[in-house]
């Protein structure tokens, strides 16, 4: 999957929970919860009408309210899927490209290895370089208001380090 089909298919999955949560939302409110423009929330509207997906009831002041159908809960439910599936072939190819950088690293005789930033792909650092018998040194985000992230020491400053 493409990064832009699992984008799509990302939004997809939050407008259906954004309806079912709320079937009093705007479209207005769905495009800027969705960070999307107005005509696109309401083409993914439309769409979804069309397939069965959503169904709408009008409602006063020309407004509408939005109900997922049982069809509808069927598609979040493979929007949801497809969602992990690619989430865990991102994971996936991650983890065996810090393999090879930590087998090489390793080949290379390195003594020290640093990591900048503390978000998922830290975290996927982190977990291969213990199956790979690497250590972490330590780790450098400016923004990150720890002194550990998982056990590793945390810099603010590259002075520090």
């Amino acid at each position: 999957m493409n990064v832009e089909s699992k984008k799509n298919v990302e939004i997809e999955l939050k407008l259906l929970a954004k309806i079912q949560e709320n079937k009093n939302i705007s479209q207005r409110s769905i495009s800027k919860e969705l960070n999307v423009a107005l005509g696109f929330a309401n083409s993914l509207v439309k769409k979804f009408v069309k397939k069965g997906f959503l169904k709408l009831k009008h409602a006063p002041m020309q407004r509408f309210f939005y109900y997922v159908t049982p069809r509808g809960l069927i598609e979040k439910s493979r929007l949801t899927k497809e969602y992990f599936k690619s989430s865990l072939n991102f994971y996936k190819k991650a983890r065996l490209d810090f393999e090879q950088i930590f087998k090489f690293l390793k080949t290379k005789k390195t003594k020290n290895v640093y990591l900048i930033g503390t978000g998922e792909i830290c975290e996927i650092a982190i977990l291969t370089s213990n199956l790979e018998d690497v250590k972490i040194d330590k780790i450098y985000d400016e923004n990150f208001d720890k002194k550990h992230f998982y056990g590793i020491s945390v810099e603010n400053s590259f002075g520090s380090i």
